[in-house]
């Protein structure tokens, strides 16, 4: 069963109580006096240089593991200055600027693989261990300080007034400065606790997962036991139930798998010239308790019950003489024996039951946490995208997972979500910071070539869409997307921007400069299906260009420009029908399920609802069609 919710889980990343999560200060509280009293500069003492230093031999271990099982570790080792890394990992206090910002640089170069997870990590330590030693020993540290503060405030002014993502920018690099070098903790925690609320909230309803998990029970099958040295024989009939319940948890998802049945049981019993006839009915009750947290997945053992109630239907005697004193006989002994047989055969229906169950469910929860750790928490922890806040949470009729992605220097969201339809099953809320945050992460310099695409597809017996695929007279493209924020994604009211950043791009032997695509559409729900309508045509610049301004492009940027736009010109249509959602698995009789809720919104929530499939469902799949991502092979590395 429980694999059901872990494929669920999986899939809904791949694609509770909230109270005291969503608390905290209000952006809006910061328009009048954005940071109140400031502290004065503090120079870093000696122990945040120590501090510093083990920070960056932490982060240096998931790059060792990975150079040492690398056939270019060796090449990488000497390029990374591996010595003087390990050196100034181990100096402690003596951290020395000169050599950190030597080593920050060949990180920061634009050699292809310096964007994988394992080397960022190491930069932003790097990065760290640079600022707290430059605010411990250099002169100017003080101004900086004081500079650093006012353009904070600055942005956080500006960002009450406006309330959107946007008006952020910059807030969360200035936080993580302070965080660095050691200054101004409460003015941190102050701001960092309205825009660092969770970007993100799933929730499903205990209809979904029970719908493919509750069962009836109607089986058949033979007695034959020994019961105080005397064999019984017969049939057994059970029916009855295997029931999903969401039990209430705050601090963990909670799940129980109960079995309730009725065995009705005909048997024979013969002892020398007696054969006793005899019906019994026996209550059956096994239950499991399964737990899901931010680590794990595992259960209680089974917990099992019965009861039996025994009536006699029959006593035949084999024997040619006083057949009615030993029926009277027997007939005693029966009845002084009855309590002592359906003890026993209560403890032995009892310990079967639960054996059985036991048997059954061992299997699909050890399958549930393999897939919990190999499918969603490696991955994600791979590529970074591990959440800073994982929270699961059950009511009696809802599983909820929270979750908040953002780095030192990213923001999250600033406003509780929208409100999920009344009629939604299964709901995704996620903040634009969402999105923003974990493609920095793992696209950031990062170079994808169309060959790769299209072993990525043929790995997963994918076909290349066409909108992906080069004309006859095309040669092979790829693109180097920009270090800050190579994919975005901007929500408004009832639309949204997504925008692509490449600082390179290259077609066969032809290279071009950094140019900027985006695309905008528009939420419409008044039709029969919700669809997205694109707002204009795409638009592809270089970064910073105004068109209709002074500047023209250049032949080079022109010729990208045209190439660009015959390409994404497919993969982003006018118009993208959004159709059912088809569940994995088991799930797959539950669905398709259909858009109930698409919502956009200024402060950069986008809620997104299913609700229960329609009784003439043909199981379309679901898609958007029309827009056939080329990002879609980045989240399958």
């Amino acid at each position: 069963m429980l694999r059901h919710v872990a494929v669920l889980f999986v899939f809904l990343f791949t694609c509770v109580s909230i109270l005291g999560i969503c608390n905290g200060a209000d952006i809006a509280d910061f328009r009048k006096q954005p940071l109140g009293e400031v502290p004065p500069f503090q120079k870093p003492d000696e122990d945040a240089l120590v501090e510093a230093s083990a920070h960056l031999r932490n982060s240096l271990k998931p790059l060792d593991e990975l150079l040492s099982e690398s056939e270019s570790g060796v090449d990488w080792r000497d390029y990374l200055d591996w010595s003087s890394l390990e050196a100034q990992a181990a100096a402690g206090q003596n951290l020395d600027v000169s050599v950190l910002l030597k080593l920050y640089r060949r990180f920061n170069a634009n050699e292809n693989g310096l964007e994988m997870y394992q080397f960022v990590t190491v930069r932003r330590a790097l990065a760290a261990a640079i600022e707290v030693a430059v605010a411990a020993t250099n002169d100017q540290a003080a101004e900086t300080y004081t500079k650093r503060i006012q353009k904070l405030g600055d942005l956080v002014r500006k960002a009450a007034k406006d309330k959107t993502p946007k008006s952020l920018d910059g807030v969360g690099p200035l936080l993580a400065r302070l965080v660095e070098s050691r200054q101004a903790p409460g003015l941190v925690t102050r701001i960092r606790s309205a825009v660092d609320r969770p970007n993100l909230f799933m929730s499903v309803n205990e209809s979904l997962l029970s719908s493919a998990v509750n069962r009836v029970v109607d089986r058949t099958s033979p007695v034959n036991e020994v019961v105080l040295g005397t064999p019984v024989r017969g049939t057994g009939h059970t029916s009855g139930t295997v029931l999903l319940d969401f039990l209430p948890s705050s601090q963990r998802a909670v799940t129980q798998l109960s079995f309730q049945a009725t065995n009705l049981a005909n048997t024979r019993s013969t002892k020398g010239p007696v054969t006793v006839c005899s019906e019994g009915v026996t209550e059956l009750w096994a239950q499991k308790r399964i737990y899901i947290d931010d680590e794990r997945v595992w259960a209680d053992p089974t917990v099992a019950s019965a009861s039996t109630r025994t009536r006699m239907t029959g006593i035949g005697i084999n024997s040619r003489f006083g057949k009615n004193f030993i029926r009277r006989v027997a007939s005693k002994k029966v009845s002084q024996m009855k309590p002592k047989i359906e003890a026993i055969s209560e403890r032995r229906a009892q310990e079967r039951v639960r054996r059985e169950f036991e048997a059954e469910t061992a299997e699909a929860i050890g399958q549930a946490s393999q897939d919990y750790e190999h499918k969603f928490r490696r991955p994600l922890k791979a590529r970074g995208w591990y959440p800073e806040l994982l929270r699961m949470s059950t009511t009696n009729e809802k599983l909820t997972v929270v979750g908040r992605k953002a780095l030192r220097d990213q923001i999250a969201a600033f406003t509780n979500p929208p409100e999920v339809d009344d009629d939604a099953i299964l709901s995704v809320r996620v903040h634009e910071t969402l999105v923003n945050n974990a493609s920095e992460i793992t696209l950031a310099g990062r170079t994808i070539t169309q060959e790769f695409v299209e072993e990525q597809l043929k790995e997963r017996d994918g076909e290349l869409p066409e909108s992906l695929t080069s004309d006859p007279d095309q040669p092979p493209w790829s693109i180097t997307f920009a270090k800050k924020r190579p994919v975005e994604i901007n929500s408004n009211d009832g639309s949204f921007r997504l925008t692509i950043r490449g600082s390179r791009y290259t077609s066969g032997d032809r290279s071009f400069p950094a140019m900027d695509i985006w695309v905008a559409y528009k939420i419409d729900a008044s039709a029969d299906k919700i669809r997205l309508v694109r707002n204009g045509d795409v638009q592809i610049y270089p970064p910073g260009f105004v068109p209709g301004g002074d500047k023209k492009l250049s032949v080079s940027e022109t010729s990208l420009r045209r190439i660009l736009q015959k390409r994404f010109g497919k993969v982003f249509k006018e118009v993208v029908d959004i159709e059912s959602l088809e569940l994995p698995d088991q799930l797959a009789s539950a669905g398709p399920l259909p858009m109930e809720q698409l919502e956009a919104r200024k402060d950069g929530w986008m809620a997104i609802g299913w609700r229960e499939k329609d009784e003439n469902s043909t199981g379309d799949h679901d898609s958007v069609a029309g827009l056939e991502g080329p990002l879609q092979f980045v989240s399958q590395q």
